[in-house]
């Protein structure tokens, strides 16, 4: 995480935040084979210091359609569209931050005391049901292709699961990766703009 800020807007406290480093190798890899990847940022609020006022979870999900060679990132938190893009570098710049998300009220907060925002950004690579499709794959060692019906069309791909397993198994076990917390500077809420 490089940065988290909070302020006001109008009568709101928002938070806005830069990420950095979100995407390695293996989570370009497992997108760009066309299994979507979605990306979920935890936001705290404190007050002075270990009260939690507010527990917020964010998640963008990301898809690479195989045949229109394009990207599309879908948020389920907000009325925003989907959007989609061609370049991975302009989906890294679109998901690599967040602007003004809505905490709360700011006339709900104590006027005399500290709070401070807390944050972790993962991402996860497949959804738990792709992932039990996985590990039954793994279970039957004599299966090397899988015909994968898309979600949205009837037509299917092979898929080489000698490819899929090595984004997955690597030397960590788990296919979620999750920074450590994150925390802006303690602020009052007298003291933002």
């Amino acid at each position: 995480m490089e940065q988290i800020r909070a302020q006001t807007k109008g009568e709101q406290l928002v938070v806005s935040a830069v990420f950095q480093n979100l995407f390695s190798k293996k989570i370009v890899g497992t997108i760009q084979s066309g299994l979507p990847s979605i990306i979920q940022i935890e936001i705290r609020l404190l007050e002075g210091g270990d009260r939690q006022i507010l527990r917020k979870q964010l998640s963008r999900t990301i898809l690479y359609d195989i045949w229109d060679e394009r990207y599309v990132i879908e948020s389920h938190d907000t009325i925003q569209a989907a959007q989609a893009y061609t370049d991975f570098e302009k989906v890294k710049a679109m998901t690599s931050r967040m602007e003004n998300v809505i905490l709360v009220p700011k006339d709900i907060l104590n006027r005399n005391a500290t709070y401070q925002i807390r944050m972790r950004v993962g991402i996860i690579p497949i959804s738990s049901r792709q992932g039990d499709k996985v590990t039954d794959w793994l279970l039957n060692p004599n299966q090397t292709e899988e015909n994968l019906a898309s979600e949205d069309r009837s037509s299917g791909f092979k898929l080489n699961l000698s490819s899929l397993i090595s984004l997955f198994v690597g030397g960590d076990k788990s296919s979620k990766y999750v920074s450590s917390w994150h925390s802006a500077e303690s602020f009052n809420i007298n003291d933002l703009k």
